[in-house]
């Protein structure tokens, strides 16, 4: 992705300053040694044998940035999302119903208005079989006018702060790009969704740029799931990209890292850790500890979690003699 020979008349500045962050020469893409990813792979695979060995015969365990994200903050909550369904939500439905309207603006062969790409994402997801379309289905009116409101702020957030990327094919664009490593013959799976991705690489020399975007505020585990979807890709195919960028919709910013060898490495060490935390927490879910955050306000365990309960007064407080 060269932004020096892409036109930039018509930008704005937040369009114009996203192109100089993202934008690179060819000799400015870094290389990675061939032996890298086969050392990543085999540290995978060594640390995370004696789990694999210990999984039921046909059970296989699915790791995606959700999990890992949960296990390596509160224990205890992760333990209780593990254990219940799934269930929608205006706040979970708006990212997904937002995510597949840039999808389609991307692809969208006349200049593209927000509130019409949302009308077509809620119309193509309420049709499409799953559990989210059974959600939107009996969604009633005041919630779905929320639900679309919030929608379209986010998909014309990015719409405001992005180029036209259907007027620049040699990005390569792509959006909602699934991937997948297997390991033990598909008994553990690491996967994941990125947003957007940009370029290619060309041999060893990394040149894609994948980006998530995000609706609320800005938060260190975003960093970490780009480092785990960049990890995926050097698995799969020895090259990883060469940035990884969390956009903010409401912010119309990035927040960009380059990867390196100590980021490739660092992403390994976490997943080996909360893969093996996640097993034991699987058979002795007493263990769990309770470890507050920022998330506390929001937890369904918050009633009866008195950490949760003090970090939220502590938070209040600090809150109040800021603004003393």
């Amino acid at each position: 992705m060269n932004s020096g020979i892409d036109s930039q008349v018509g930008l704005n500045e937040a369009q114009r300053s996203l192109l100089a962050e993202l934008g690179s020469t060819a000799e400015h893409r870094p290389t990675f040694p061939d032996g890298l990813a086969a050392s990543l792979r085999s540290h995978l695979h060594e640390e995370l044998a004696p789990i694999a060995d210990a999984l039921a015969p046909g059970t296989d365990l699915f790791i995606g940035k959700f999990l890992l994200g949960q296990v390596l903050q509160c224990e205890a909550r992760h333990v209780h999302e593990h254990q219940r369904p799934f269930a929608w939500s205006i706040p979970t439905a708006r990212g997904t119903v937002a995510h597949r309207a840039v999808e389609l603006s991307v692809h969208w062969r006349t200049v593209p208005l927000a509130a019409e790409l949302v009308d077509e994402a809620l119309a193509s997801l309420a049709n499409n079989g799953t559990s989210l379309a059974e959600y939107l289905t009996h969604l009633n009116e005041k919630d779905r006018a929320l639900l679309r409101s919030d929608a379209v702020n986010a998909a014309q957030g990015f719409l405001d702060g992005w180029p036209p990327l259907r007027s620049q094919p040699q990005w390569r664009p792509a959006v909602e790009v699934r991937s997948r490593y297997e390991m033990f013959s598909g008994a553990i799976v690491l996967g994941g969704k990125v947003d957007l991705s940009l370029g290619r690489p060309d041999g060893d020399r990394a040149g894609r740029v994948l980006i998530d975007l995000k609706s609320g505020r800005r938060r260190h585990s975003h960093v970490d799931d780009l480092r785990f979807y960049a990890l995926i890709e050097m698995l799969r195919f020895g090259t990883p990209p060469r940035t990884i960028a969390s956009y903010y919709l409401e912010e119309s910013r990035l927040a960009v890292e380059q990867i390196t060898q100590d980021v490739l490495w660092a992403a390994a060490r976490r997943t080996v850790d909360a893969i093996s935390r996640h097993a034991e927490l699987i058979h002795d879910p007493a263990t769990a500890e309770r470890r507050p955050s920022a998330g506390c306000s929001w937890c369904p365990l918050l009633d009866g979690c008195e950490p949760g309960r003090a970090h939220i007064a502590e938070s209040n407080e600090d809150d109040i003699d800021a603004l003393g």
